[in-house]
This record gives structure tokens, C-alpha cells and sequence, in this order.
């Protein structure tokens, strides 16, 4: 593709060299340069691509994209622009031609829930005979090809690259996961969203954005750019508070669609009924009542249930179709997921690693009357540290035996992070194990009929990061394989006492 046309939809480029250069690919990574690919300078909140121009330019690239003038003496061509991050999207569309534009495109934001309500509309999809695609935290779905995720929303030049595999493949809708940190950094920049959902806002990711009012702003982006489409549809939770002002701020696009529990609520959920093997509730629309049916557990999920059920429907799937589909949907990996079965106890893992999530996790799982609530959970490393001490109060609040340990580290000292966590605590009966493993098997071996098990923090995650470096670690593994010592060994123990008899 030639340079004139790789930049054809940037932003006011200002071109210095020839336009008419042949570019055999696009790179941000300076290590990912080979010959005749253009390189785009991006600044990131550790590093900044302009600081290793120089470096891509000795291996092979022949065009630099950046956001200051070319030196003097530069030999190469250099596109000049005000945003590279913008840059780059713009480019990466052009790379593959655009191809979310002949896809119906669900974008998914908010604090908690994004995962689950993503899953549950791809799912959705699927069944209605709409291939849909799905780009996430667990994992990617690539018209049927399964594939571990990188990033929860990818770089803007992976992500048209997905887009283009999944148009190869067939799929005509993709549902996806907008993080905040991707929002506010462009990575969605230029694509048309056809449903804009928001789950709800809680405290998270503050080391990034400082503010909950830029937290919340960066969420904003997502409707602002769906807002451009006037057939968009903006999909907002009504109960949550600031689900509530974006509903005032887009209240006049003719696209705007309310869901909850609220009697303003355009999907509306009454009569909540939920046990260990699932949900129901009644679903009011526009006058219509259906009865809803999930195996999914918890107040929490009926929301997700929800905004997936609105947006599959606004998305041309008819709607007792799309609610009798609810039956069927999947387990969403490390999202409440319970490890056991018949065993005496139940053991659950669930990515609560924030405090909200924790309480709703706890309070889902304490209206099933439990013996007792057990909970294990940690805090992450270099991550938000305000959130540390309230996830304590939250776990200790809603469990009768909290199990503090390591969650994922990273460069950051597991004792501090416990330490920090552990102000939280507002009284005694607590343990503070460091090694997880050992953690999880102290909640196992104490275990006794009746109670709950909830591992929280990791969930779907299949290794735990310390000192930069990624050990294998599942929770669900390794608790499966506690459990079976354990249960093994209270048998032999029982029979052994049953012979002394």
C-alpha cells in the first residue's frame, strides 16, 4: 500500500518524502520493525515510542509517524500528526480496508461485567445464526477460532487486524470489551458502534486515571462515538448512579435504551428468582412479559442478562428467540464459576478485584444460606492501591473466615501489598498466608459441610505474575486438586477411625 493512501483518513498529516512509498506494514513496537514498514511513535504512560525512532529506522523503516517535526537530516519519509495514537487507528483501517465497517459492532464498558455481558451477546448472536465475533479479557473469538487474549481491547492496528480475520471467516457482528485505559487512548478510535452498553462504575483503575470523574469520562467516549451514528444504540444501566448521568447527558439521542430494575427501565427485570444451578425473572419490554431463565447465579448477572438481552434484540434479533437462547448460555471462565459438584462444600472462583465486586460476589452467594462464607482474595501489584484496604472491609463484611494472600504481585513486594491490604481489617479472625496455593488449601482443609468457598481476584487467569515473571497458577486447578487430597484424606481418616472401632 502506498504511503499517500495509509494516511489517506488521518488527521491533518503533514507528509515530508514521498507519498507514493510503497509500506509493507505498520509497527508501534521498534522491535517489531523490519524493512519497508512505517513505524508510529507512540507515547505510553512508561515509555515513549519517539525515543526509539532512531532504532526502527536502522531496521528497515522507511516512513516514521510522529507527533513532533523530522530532524534535519532525516532520511526517511516522516508524517507529521497532532495524535499518533489516532494516527495509527486511522492507518491500521486503512491496512485492512476497513473491515468493521461491514460488521454490526457491540462495545461493551463499565467496571464490572463487561466479560459476562460480552459473552452472553456473542452468544446471543450466534444462536439468532449472526456470526459474531468476540474480543475480550477471557479470550478471542475469530469466527470460531478460539484464541487466548493479550489485552482486553487490543491495540487499534491488532484489532483491524482481527476485524479482518473475522470478516474472512463470515462473522457479520462482533462483540467486544471497551476498558477505560483503551477508551481514553484511542484504541477504538473511528470505528462505527451500533450498540454502546454501559454495566456500571465503581472504584477501579485509579492509579491511571486519578479521578473517579475521569474514570467515568473515559467511559463517556465510548457513547460520544457511538452518539456520531444517529441509528446507534446506547444500551445504559439505569440503576447505577453513573449510568444515571450518562442517561442525562444523552437523553435526547433517539437511540437511548434504559435497562434495570427501575419501572423506567425499558428492559425491565421483576420477580428474581436464583439458586445453585442458575436464574429466572420475569423481563418486562414495551408491555411484554417473558420469563428468563440462566444458568448463570447472582443480582449482578441478571443486569448482564440484560443489556445482553437488549442489545441482541436492538441488533434485529427477535426477542423470545433471544430470551429462550438465555437458557443455554455459557460459563463464563472465572466469572462466579463454581470447581465443585457434589462435594460436601462448593468452591467458587470468581475475578472480583474490586470492592464492589467483591460485595455483590459475597451477597449473591450469602442469599443461598450457606453454612459458611469462606473467602480467599488478594490484591494486585502495580495496580490501584486505594482499592486495597476497602476490598479487606468488603471480604470481611461479607464472609464469616477471610484468607488474605498474593494475588498477582508483579514488581511490587507481595508483604507490602498484604500489608497495605490488611488496614482494611476492622477485627480479628482473619489469616494472612502469602503463598496462595497453601491459602487455598487452608480454606479447602477447613472446610465442612454446608459451606462456600470463594477464591476471588485471578479467576480465569492461568499463571500469577511475580517479579515480572508468569508462573503457571489456576485457581480452578489447583483447588480441584485440594479437594480431592482433602476429601481422599478425611475417607482414610473415617475408615481408619471405623477399623480402631
Amino acid at each position: 500500500m502506498k504511503l499517500r493512501d495509509l494516511i489517506a483518513n488521518v488527521d491533518k498529516p503533514i507528509l515530508s518524502g514521498d507519498a507514493d512509498l510503497e509500506i509493507a506494514g505498520i509497527a508501534y513496537d521498534s522491535r517489531k520493525v523490519a524493512r519497508n514498514i512505517a513505524f508510529v511513535a507512540l507515547r505510553g504512560t512508561t515509555s515513549d515510542g519517539h525515543q526509539f525512532i532512531e532504532k526502527a529506522i536502522a531496521q528497515g523503516a522507511v516512513a516514521i509517524v510522529a507527533e513532533v517535526a523530522p530532524p534535519d537530516d532525516c532520511k526517511v519519509a516522516w508524517v507529521h500528526v497532532k495524535n499518533t495514537r489516532l494516527a495509527l487507528a486511522d492507518m491500521a483501517a486503512s491496512r485492512y480496508e476497513h473491515p468493521a465497517d461491514g460488521m454490526l459492532v457491540s462495545a461493551v464498558t463499565g467496571t464490572n461485567g463487561k466479560t459476562t455481558t460480552a459473552f452472553l451477546l456473542h452468544h446471543l448472536m450466534n444462536i439468532a445464526h449472526v456470526r459474531c465475533g468476540l474480543l475480550g479479557t477471557v479470550q478471542y473469538d475469530i469466527g470460531g477460532e478460539l484464541r487466548n487474549a493479550t489485552h482486553t481491547t487490543p491495540e487499534s492496528l491488532e484489532m483491524h487486524s482481527l476485524f479482518s480475520q473475522m470478516r474472512a471467516k463470515g462473522c457479520r457482528a462482533v462483540a467486544l470489551e471497551a476498558s477505560s485505559h483503551a477508551l481514553d487512548q484511542g484504541r477504538i478510535h473511528g470505528i462505527r458502534i451500533d450498540a454502546a452498553i454501559f454495566t456500571n462504575l465503581t472504584q477501579d483503575h485509579l492509579d491511571y486515571h486519578r479521578t473517579m470523574e475521569a474514570y467515568f469520562d473515559a467511559k463517556v467516549k465510548l457513547f460520544e462515538q457511538a452518539a456520531m451514528n444517529r441509528d446507534a444504540k446506547l444500551i445504559v444501566n439505569l440503576d447505577d448512579a453513573w449510568g444515571r448521568k450518562l442517561i442525562q447527558k444523552f437523553e435526547n439521542h433517539p437511540g437511548l435504551i434504559r435497562y434495570g430494575f427501575g419501572v423506567a427501565a425499558d428492559y425491565r427485570a421483576i420477580n428474581v428468582r436464583y439458586d445453585f444451578t442458575g436464574t429466572s425473572f420475569e423481563l418486562e419490554h414495551k408491555g411484554r412479559g417473558l420469563l428468563v431463565r440462566s444458568p448463570l447465579i447472582g443480582g449482578f448477572n441478571v443486569y448482564n442478562a440484560l443489556a445482553a438481552i437488549a442489545a441482541a434484540h436492538v441488533l434485529g434479533c427477535n426477542l423470545r428467540e433471544t430470551v429462550n437462547s438465555m437458557k443455554t448460555a455459557p460459563q463464563i471462565p472465572g466469572r462466579l464459576e463454581r470447581v465443585t459438584n457434589n462435594e460436601p462444600f462448593q468452591i467458587f472462583v470468581d475475578y472480583a478485584h474490586t470492592p464492589d465486586a467483591i460485595i455483590n460476589v459475597l451477597s449473591v452467594l450469602r442469599a443461598l444460606r450457606p453454612n459458611r462464607i469462606i473467602t480467599v482474595f488478594g490484591c494486585g501489584g502495580d495496580r490501584d492501591r486505594t482499592k486495597r484496604a476497602p476490598m479487606a472491609k468488603a471480604a470481611e463484611e461479607g464472609s464469616d473466615v477471610c484468607i488474605l494472600t498474593s494475588d498477582n504481585p508483579r514488581t511490587e513486594s507481595a508483604k507490602q501489598i498484604l500489608t497495605d491490604t490488611s488496614k482494611g481489617f476492622q477485627k480479628e479472625g482473619h489469616a494472612i498466608i502469602e503463598n496462595r496455593e497453601e491459602a487455598i488449601h487452608l480454606a479447602i482443609s477447613n472446610a465442612e459441610e454446608g459451606d462456600i468457598i470463594v477464591i476471588a481476584g485471578k479467576g480465569h487467569e492461568a499463571y500469577q505474575e511475580i517479579n515480572g515473571t508468569r508462573f503457571d497458577f489456576d485457581d480452578r486447578i489447583i483447588a480441584k486438586a485440594i479437594v480431592r487430597s482433602v476429601l481422599r484424606t478425611r475417607q482414610e481418616t473415617r475408615e481408619r477411625d471405623n477399623f480402631r472401632r
